[in-house]
């Protein structure tokens, strides 16, 4: 607002700034929140409902596959996963389940996940079903960990085999011996019998009996290696085993219904309070008495709330001229009276007898003003003259309901006729100008000396107060014209739709001009209803 821009550069945001641009802006809040909500609620009603279940699977060192034949290694869980998610594993799933389904349809909603510093292998499985996922994500475990363990085995065997092959053979290889070193003797006791050389003989025999305890040995030495294979692989943990099934899950995945909501509303008033709050620093609006001050460099003089859209024009505008009605007519009625007080006040202190009342654009109900101000000073007593100087939109005829036409302040400014002051019907003490027809040049003779002297005549015929209403100062020169031969301004301001900035240009145009701005009048201010009614006893009717 005005303050924000001008009194100060650095101004800071606090609480009550953004208590006010929710208060000014509450429907918009409130617009805001509610759409965040509806938005929550129809995610909540479209969003596909999924769940998750999850298996872990305890994955534990393995010969198999290690750089060192027979040594155990701690297993590659990137590999494992792999392995995991594999096309083997997913086969025997689909085999396990049946259903129609394929491997790559389970492989597309199944994800494998590990720590590092772990040997765990976490097994989630998503699906529409709750039953179905943890039956998929066990059956992945369980798949995983029997082809796993089946390795281990399978290499524990294959070594057990192995040795027991080897055993047979050596075993054929000492009968072979055996016999032959007993052929030997039998042929030396022949050749001993019959007086004989048995020297080779008994080398040979010494021989067949040395390789026959070598391969007695090597019998022993592998007959000790495959109970050591035995007791091993009686020994040994599972290669892999499924260390926690997956359970059927409880809750859908993502955010509860009611979560979502709750978040829906909360982040909606957040959004509807920033953008409030963003409006009203961006707002130039001028709605604060102190911001049309700054603007103005005078005083607020009276507000007057906002009054229907029927009340604004024509005879239903007089608020003055009414009788009882809403509190909204209270506070009008109050609101000009108000402005009377001050403005006799300033006659008393200063000698202002003559105003101008105008706007900086149309609609901004100068008018409005001018004719109720005048009923309410000659409502207490004082002789005043209403002149309606918006030759080029006259209005305050129809508000008077002063009907025909006679010549009037454009006929007399042109010199084709004598200055016609009527009394208002119904109203006492109350005179009116009318404006007359629309002339070409209404700036101009607004500018003449025979206005001046119109306005120095009122004050010597014993008029207590003089009101001109000119079109608003920004639309045309005339209210700049006329300024310059009354006693003062008074700037009515439309607290809905003013800009700060056409103010300083409002204020610029009459200081140029020589004019007083005496104060302002904010129109259309916003109704605090409760107030009202605590004052409503208060108040004269």
């Amino acid at each position: 607002m005005m303050q924000q821009r001008v009194g100060q550069a650095t101004d800071v945001a606090r609480l009550e700034d953004y208590i006010r641009a929710v208060q000014l802006r509450k429907w918009l809040v409130l617009g805001i929140t509610l759409f965040a909500l509806l938005a929550a609620y129809f995610y909540t009603t479209t969003r596909q409902t999924v769940y998750t279940a999850t298996a872990s699977v305890l994955v534990r060192s393995s010969p198999v596959g290690a750089r060192v034949p027979g040594q155990n290694e701690p297993p590659n869980l990137e590999r494992e996963r792999e392995v995991l998610q594999g096309n083997k594993v997913a086969n025997d799933v689909v085999a396990d389940l049946g259903g129609g389904r394929t491997a790559q349809d389970l492989q597309r909603n199944l994800s494998v996940e590990f720590r590092p510093d772990s040997e765990v292998l976490l097994v989630r499985h998503t699906s529409e079903n709750a039953d179905d996922a943890a039956a998929v994500a066990n059956a992945f475990a369980a798949r995983y960990a029997s082809l796993r363990e089946g390795e281990a085995a399978g290499y524990f065997s294959s070594l057990q085999q192995s040795n027991r092959d080897d055993l047979a053979a050596l075993g054929v290889t000492l009968e072979e011996t055996y016999s032959e070193r007993e052929d030997l003797e039998r042929e030396r006791a022949s050749v001993s019998a019959a007086g004989g050389d048995v020297t080779s003989i008994d080398a040979a025999i010494a021989v067949a009996s040395a390789s026959a305890s070598n391969v007695a040995s090597q019998m022993r030495n592998a007959e000790s290696d495959l109970r050591d294979l035995e007791k091993q692989d009686g020994a040994r943990l599972a290669a892999a085993e499924v260390l926690k099934g997956a359970l059927t899950p409880s809750a859908a995945d993502g955010f509860s219904r009611r979560l979502i909501m709750l978040a829906g509303l909360l982040l909606g008033a957040l959004a509807g309070v920033v953008t409030a709050f963003l409006l009203e620093r961006l707002d130039t609006t001028a709605r604060e008495d102190d911001d049309i001050a700054l603007a103005l460099g005078t005083s607020v003089l009276g507000s007057v709330p906002t009054l229907g859209v029927g009340v604004r024009s024509g005879a239903g505008g007089l608020v003055m001229l009414s009788s009882g009605g809403s509190a909204r007519f209270h506070a009008a009625r109050e609101a000009f009276r108000r402005l009377r007080s001050s403005l006799q006040f300033l006659q008393t202190s200063s000698g202002v007898s003559s105003v101008l009342v105008t706007s900086s654009t149309p609609g901004e109900g100068k008018s409005l003003t001018s004719a109720n101000l005048a009923v309410a000073l000659a409502q207490n007593g004082s002789r005043v003259v209403l002149v309606n100087a918006d030759m080029r939109r006259p209005t305050l005829e129809k508000m008077l309901g002063i009907e025909g036409s006679r010549p009037g302040l454009s006929e007399y400014l042109n010199h084709t006729s004598e200055i016609n002051v009527e009394l208002t019907p119904g109203i006492e003490n109350l005179w009116f100008i009318r404006a007359g027809s629309q002339p070409p040049n209404p700036g101009e003779l607004l500018n003449s000396d025979r206005f001046e002297q119109l306005m120095k005549e009122l004050d010597r015929e014993g008029v207590d107060f003089v009101v001109v209403d000119t079109p608003p100062v920004l639309s045309t020169a005339d209210a700049v014209s006329a300024a310059r031969f009354v006693d003062g301004v008074i700037v009515v301001v439309d607290t809905e739709r003013t800009d700060t900035s056409d103010l300083l240009r409002v204020r610029a145009d009459l200081e140029r001009s020589g004019s007083t701005i005496l104060g302002s009048v904010m129109n259309r201010q916003k109704f605090n209803r409760g107030s009202i009614f605590r004052r409503k006893d208060h108040y004269v009717y």
